[in-house]
This record gives structure tokens, C-alpha cells and sequence, in this order.
């Protein structure tokens, strides 16, 4: 009766060792497969839009902050920052896209990366509920995935500004 019990707590400990090594690879599969089919319905559950929205519009502006404090005495760089703020919305609006997704990292413009570019997508662990996913030609540039309960989704996207 014992031994049962105890083969019992070792195949649940081994489907949950499973989970946590395997299940990053199939989010990542689904999510690749949701920007090649341009299924908007499918990438809403991979994709957290709203947060990834507001942490790319939050990490443009400090980049831009940035480089306007290197022109402080340039008096136009106050207009500059006027004229950024609608440009950082149209790059965001153009990123947040199953073409923008897909050209993360190939170094060209949404639209002119094939779509198929995701299938060359890595993933690096972070931690037991974080990975970073990235071109492999470019593991600076990504997506950032959380586990959020049982599932996985994007959270942030990373770009070098």
C-alpha cells in the first residue's frame, strides 16, 4: 500500500517537473503559429496588449528622455518631444502587429519580414515562470513571456530603440 502512495507523489512530481520545463515550448509553438496564421483571436490569448502597450510606450519615451537630455541645449529638441510622442504611438501601433511580431529581430521593417521569420525564434529561461524569446539572429531584441496561472503570455516587448 505504500509503495503505491509513493509511486503516486513521484508521477505527480514528474508531471509537474513536465509542465514547468515543457510548457514554455508549447506557448511558444501556439504563439508562433497564431502570427503565421494572422489569427487574432489566437495571439489575444498568447499576448497581453494592453501591458505590452503601455511598457513599450514606457521604455520608448525613456529612451527618448534619454537622448534629449544628451541636447539640452539644442532648443528644439522640446519640439522634438512633441513630435515624438505621435511617433512613438504609430511604432507601437505598427509593432503590436502578427507582421510587427514577426520582424522582431530580423533587423527589417513590419511588413517586410516574412511571416515564417518566427519559426527561427529561440526561447531563454529566466526563471521557473519568465522566458525570453528571441530571433536567432538577434537575442537582444524580444518578447518577454509570464506564466499567468496554467497558460503563458507576452508581457513586454523588448526593442533597442
Amino acid at each position: 500500500m505504500k509503495a503505491r502512495w509513493w509511486v503516486g507523489i513521484l508521477l505527480l512530481f514528474l508531471v509537474l517537473g513536465g509542465y514547468l520545463v515543457l510548457s514554455p515550448y508549447f506557448a511558444l509553438r501556439g504563439l508562433q503559429a497564431a502570427i503565421e496564421r494572422q489569427d487574432a483571436a489566437a495571439l489575444e490569448r498568447y499576448v497581453d496588449f494592453p501591458r505590452v502597450r503601455e511598457n513599450l510606450k514606457a521604455d520608448l519615451n525613456a529612451a527618448m528622455a534619454k537622448e534629449l537630455e544628451k541636447a539640452q541645449d539644442n532648443p528644439f529638441a522640446a519640439l522634438g518631444l512633441l513630435f515624438a510622442e505621435s511617433l512613438i504611438q504609430a511604432l507601437v501601433d505598427a509593432l503590436l502587429t502578427p507582421e510587427g511580431l514577426a520582424s522582431l529581430g530580423t533587423g527589417k521593417d513590419p511588413g517586410e519580414a516574412s511571416l515564417e521569420e518566427v519559426r527561427q525564434w529561440r526561447l531563454k529561461r529566466q526563471g521557473l515562470s519568465r522566458v525570453f524569446v528571441h530571433h536567432r539572429d538577434d537575442p537582444q531584441t524580444g518578447l518577454v513571456m509570464e506564466r499567468q496561472g496554467l497558460r503563458w503570455r507576452v508581457v513586454r516587448m523588448v526593442v533597442n530603440p
